[in-house]
């Protein structure tokens, strides 16, 4: 059976864990030819070893996406690798948990690096490439933090709200040339940063578990495989007409009345790790 992005060269950045190894490995699964970046080079080469184990093609790149070379390395990759790029995933993204006035330069230059700066780059890079093959996919990962507002997010929340609106921008000045640009807006998904985090809370994981997504229509938190499957839509060629779209895929989260929403934001009130 013939995957249904078969043999396109396929981005990904911050896939060695989370959803980004979700969309890696989907991506993987339906016969694309899959270069992942990430700042954990003991996870990335592990994931790459266990894949290509398996019969998949799937190179690791260990890098730094918020520094413009290195976001063009990771490109040129793809490029010596296979001659073309079709496919970007932005994936790659840090939480910081401080109110606006608690929050420092420091630390706004970080999340701005990663969240932003780092799809970017990548993009300007990812784009020069698929001009030449006369088009080609990107989905940004951003979140339903970018029209919901979390308790001690203040920075994450606006780098995605901005991430959003980078989405739409792009898909508007490269629409000619046959690239969509679309984003993709989870909201709770349960990854081992969660349970990490109800570590850090003094909850157990099922415990965690079961009150990540009670604020949803739906009762329940996503999993990786879910958020991975949409961005496999918006990646292949069964998206051909969708561009500049943000697709919530939050069991209804982002749509639920603020009074029922407040007092499930703050059950879960946001901890550093």
């Amino acid at each position: 059976m013939v995957g249904r992005i078969e043999s396109k060269v396929a981005l990904v950045t911050g896939g060695a864990a989370g959803i980004g190894e979700g969309v890696v490995r989907r991506f993987a699964q339906e016969g694309a030819l899959v270069i992942f970046s990430d700042i954990d080079a003991q996870l990335g080469q592990a994931l790459e070893q266990e894949l290509v184990d398996s019969g998949y093609k799937v190179t690791f790149c260990h890098a730094h996406m918020n520094i413009e070379s290195e976001a063009q390395r990771f490109v040129d990759l793809a490029k010596t690798k296979y001659g073309r790029v079709d496919i970007l995933v932005n994936n790659a993204g840090i939480r910081l948990y401080q109110t606006i006035v608690d929050a420092t330069e420091e630390s706004w230059d970080q999340i701005l690096g990663v969240n932003l700066k780092a799809a970017a780059f990548t993009a300007r890079a990812a784009i020069t490439e698929m001009r030449k093959n006369g088009g080609g996919s990107i989905v940004n990962m951003s979140s339903n933090r970018s029209t919901i507002a979390g308790k001690n997010t203040v920075q994450y929340d606006t780098t995605k709200a901005a991430l959003s609106g980078m989405t739409r921008s792009m898909a508007h000045d490269h629409a000619s040339e046959g690239i969509r640009v679309n984003a993709v807006c989870p909201g709770p998904v349960f990854t081992q940063f969660h349970e990490r985090r109800a570590a850090t809370m003094g909850k157990s994981v099922e415990e965690f578990r079961s009150a990540f997504g009670r604020g949803s229509m739906m009762k329940r938190a996503g999993t990786v495989e879910e958020i991975a499957n949409c961005v496999l839509f918006l990646a292949s060629d069964e998206a051909s007409y969708v561009t500049a779209a943000s697709l919530y895929v939050d069991g209804g989260l982002a749509a639920v009345d603020a009074d029922t929403l407040t007092p499930w934001l703050n059950t879960i009130q946001a901890r550093p790790i």
